[in-house]
C-alpha cells in the first residue's frame, strides 16, 4: 500500500478509509492503478481498449476528445494534456492517493466561432472520453474548476472508472492547489481570499410532461409531511425542452446516454456523455448520479438540439430522449455503468382526463418506487394544463386506485375528492393520491410493493364551489325550508325525503347545487330524533400518524378527508335509554367551501 507521509498522517488515512468503509462497503478487489500500462479497459473482440498509463503522460501532449453536440453521432475534438492535481480525488479505500489529471479542451463549442462565444466545458459533457496519440483511453471528461466559460477539464483517469473506484464526490482545494492549476491553465494566480473546489460537471437533467421544480416541490412536501419517506429526484441542471420520443437512439462511445427513473407522460432523466462501451457494458459520467447502486433506474440514447454557451452555465440542450436501452448496475464515484439489454420493471401510472364528451389517457413507467408518488401528482397537475389549458382555475373530481403487493398478496387502496381553484388546480389535484402512496411506501409495519397506480379525473371549467345555506323536505311533492332548531312530527319507521341546499361560493361558477338524501326513523326512537347536516368538520388530529398496526393505517387512508361532501348526523335516544349518534358523509356535485350548521328534531309520538 502506497505510504502517506508521516505516521500522524497515515493514522489520519486509516481514519479516513474507515470512515469511506462503513458508509460505502469494503470494496472486494484492490482498484486498478492509473499508472499500470499493461490495464486494458476493454478486451472483448472488435472493441480492444487500452488504459493509457497516467506515468506516460507529458505536459503539452496533444490529445482528442469525443463528444455529441447535435444528434446522436460524435465529433471527434481536440486538446492537450496540461498537467494532473495530485491527490486531487482524495485516497481510495486503502489509502492510495487518486490524481485528477487536467486536460485543456478545444473545439468550435468550447472557444466560439462564427459570432457564437464560447461555451467552455458545458453541463452534459461528463463521461466524454479523452484519449492519447495511439487511441488509449486517458479517462472521462468529468470535473469542472469555474462557473464560467473555462476550457480547462479535470478528467477522471480511466483505470478508477474500469474499477468503479471511490472518489469524493467534491474536494475543496487548497491555495496551493488553486495556483496549480491556474498556472497550468495560463490564468492569474488566485490570492489568500480565493476559493474554489472541484466540482462534478452537471448532467443535463430533462423533465418530459411537467417541470423539475414541480417534481422537487412534490418530493419535498411529502419528505416533510410523511414519516419516514425519502424521496429520489434526478440530478443535474435543470432545463427546458426535450420530449420522450421512443426513437432507437444509438448507445455509442462519445455519444449521448440519459438514465432515468421514469419514461412515458412524465420522465425524469439526467443526460451525459458515454466514455466506453464494453461488450454490453456502458461506462459513462466519470463521477456519480446519485450515488446509489440500488436504485432501480434504465438508460437510454439520447438527441441533441445543440450546444448552449452561458454565463451561469453552458449547457448541452436535448431534443429527444429515445427508447430504453439497458438499464444502470453501478452508480459509484467513479461513474456510473450500465448494461445493454432488458430494462428495470417499471410501475404503469394510468390516468385518464375527462372534459364532456372527450376522454384521454396518458401512461408513465416508472422503474424507481421512490419516484411514484412526485411523479403521479405531476401528471395530474400536466393532465390539468392540458385538459383545461388553464394554468390557474378549474374543477376536478378524482378516483385513484392503488394496487400494492403485501405479503404475497396484491390489494387496492381507492378513494375519491373533489378540487376546486381560482390560482393553483394543477397543484392540488394529485396531492391525496401521492400521499397515500407515500404514506404505503414509508409504513414502518410490512414491506409493501405498489404495482399500480390509476387515476380518473372529470374535468369542468371555473371555479365550481359551494356553501351550505339551506335543508329541505319534501313534503307533498314540493320543497319547503326546514327552520334551524325547529321541531316536526315524525312516525316510526317511515321515511323522508330531504335535500341540502349550496350556494354558490363567493366567485363560484355552477349556480346552486342540491344534496339528496333520505332518513327513515327508527323503530326504536325514544321520543325525538336530531337531525344536523354541516360542511365536512375540520380535522384536528391525524388518525394515519397514529396507526399502531398495517390494518388501522390502510383504515385511516381510506376515511380519506374530502372536501366535496355534507356531513349528515343523526343522533337520538333509544328506547332502552341508549343514546345513538352516527354521521355519514353525503358526496356533494361540488367542493364545499364551508357554509352554516343546520339542525332540526324528528319527535314520534310517546
Amino acid at each position: 500500500m502506497t505510504t502517506i507521509g508521516t505516521t500522524r498522517a497515515r493514522l489520519r488515512a486509516a481514519t479516513t478509509v474507515a470512515a469511506i468503509a462503513a458508509l460505502l462497503g469494503a470494496l472486494t478487489a484492490a482498484p486498478a492503478q492509473a499508472d499500470d500500462p499493461a490495464d486494458m479497459f476493454c478486451e472483448v473482440p472488435g472493441q480492444e481498449l487500452a488504459i493509457s498509463p497516467v506515468s506516460g503522460l507529458s505536459d503539452g501532449q496533444a490529445v482528442t476528445w469525443l463528444s455529441t453536440v447535435k444528434g446522436t453521432a460524435p465529433t471527434t475534438f481536440t486538446g492537450e494534456y496540461i498537467g494532473k492535481l495530485d491527490n486531487g480525488l482524495g485516497y481510495d479505500a486503502y489509502g492510495n492517493p487518486r490524481d485528477l489529471l487536467l486536460v485543456r479542451l478545444s473545439g468550435p463549442e468550447v472557444d466560439g466561432a462564427a459570432g457564437t462565444p464560447a461555451a467552455g466545458v458545458w453541463a452534459g459533457a461528463s463521461g466524454s472520453p479523452v484519449y492519447d496519440a495511439d487511441g488509449a483511453l486517458i479517462g472521462a471528461v468529468s470535473y469542472g474548476f469555474s462557473s464560467l466559460a473555462d476550457n480547462v477539464a479535470g478528467v477522471t483517469p480511466a483505470a478508477y472508472m474500469k474499477a468503479i473506484g471511490d472518489l469524493p464526490l467534491s474536494r475543496s482545494l487548497t491555495l496551493s492547489a488553486q495556483k496549480k492549476i491556474a498556472t497550468l491553465a495560463g490564468e492569474p494566480a488566485p490570492t489568500a481570499s480565493s476559493t474554489a473546489s472541484i466540482r462534478q460537471l452537471r448532467p443535463v437533467r430533462v423533465t418530459v410532461g411537467t417541470t423539475a421544480a414541480t417534481l422537487d416541490a412534490v418530493a419535498s412536501r411529502l419528505s416533510k409531511e410523511v414519516d419516514g419517506y425519502r424521496p429520489v429526484v434526478s440530478r443535474g441542471l435543470a432545463i427546458g425542452g426535450g420530449a420522450d420520443d421512443g426513437a432507437d437512439y444509438p448507445i455509442v462511445t462519445g455519444g449521448n446516454i440519459a438514465v432515468s427513473y421514469g419514461f412515458g407522460a412524465v420522465a425524469s432523466a439526467s443526460i451525459g456523455t458515454v466514455t466506453a462501451v464494453c461488450g454490453d457494458d456502458v461506462y459513462a459520467f466519470g463521477h456519480p448520479n446519485e450515488q446509489n447502486s440500488a436504485l432501480s433506474v434504465n438508460i437510454h440514447g439520447a438527441s441533441a438540439a445543440r450546444i448552449v454557451p452561458d454565463l451561469g452555465q453552458s449547457y448541452k440542450m436535448v431534443s429527444a430522449i429515445g427508447k430504453v436501452k439497458g438499464h444502470l448496475v453501478q452508480d459509484r464515484l467513479a461513474g456510473i455503468r450500465g448494461v445493454l439489454g432488458a430494462g428495470a420493471p417499471t410501475v404503469p401510472i394510468t390516468t385518464v382526463s375527462i372534459a364532456g364528451s372527450n376522454t384521454s389517457t396518458a401512461v408513465s413507467h416508472i422503474s424507481e418506487e421512490l419516484v411514484l408518488a412526485p411523479a403521479v401528482a405531476a401528471q395530474l397537475g400536466s393532465d390539468v394544463l392540458r385538459t383545461l389549458d388553464n394554468a390557474w382555475e378549474g374543477t376536478a373530481k378524482v378516483s385513484w386506485r392503488i394496487e400494492y403487493e403485501r405479503n404475497g398478496r396484491v390489494s387496492t387502496l381507492h378513494n375519491v375528492n373533489t378540487y376546486a381553484s381560482r390560482e393553483m388546480l394543477s397543484e392540488l389535484v394529485g396531492w391525496d393520491v401521492s400521499e397515500d402512496i407515500a404514506q404505503l411506501q414509508a409504513n414502518p409495519f410490512d414491506d409493501v410493493t405498489i404495482v399500480s397506480i390509476k387515476a380518473t379525473t372529470r374535468f369542468a371549467e371555473g371555479y365550481r364551489a359551494g356553501r351550505v345555506s339551506a335543508l329541505q323536505i319534501r313534503q307533498s311533492g314540493t320543497w319547503k325550508n326546514v327552520s334551524p332548531g325547529s321541531v316536526m312530527k315524525a312516525t316510526r319507521g317511515k321515511t323522508y325525503d330531504f335535500r341540502t341546499v349550496l350556494k354558490a361560493a363567493p366567485g363560484a361558477a355552477g349556480g346552486t347545487q342540491y344534496v339528496p338524501f333520505s332518513v327513515t326513523v327508527p323503530s326504536t326512537v325514544k321520543r325525538t330524533m336530531t337531525l344536523t347536516v354541516s360542511p365536512p368538520a375540520e380535522q384536528w388530529d391525524d388518525p394515519v400518524m397514529e396507526a399502531e398496526s398495517f390494518d388501522e393505517l390502510i383504515a385511516a387512508l381510506n376515511a380519506n378527508a374530502r372536501g366535496d361532501v355534507v356531513e349528515r348526523t343523526a343522533s337520538y335516544v333509544k328506547t332502552n335509554g341508549i343514546r345513538s349518534s352516527r354521521t355519514i358523509p353525503l358526496p356533494a356535485p361540488v367542493m364545499i367551501d364551508g357554509g352554516t350548521r343546520i339542525s332540526f328534531q324528528l319527535q314520534v309520538s310517546p
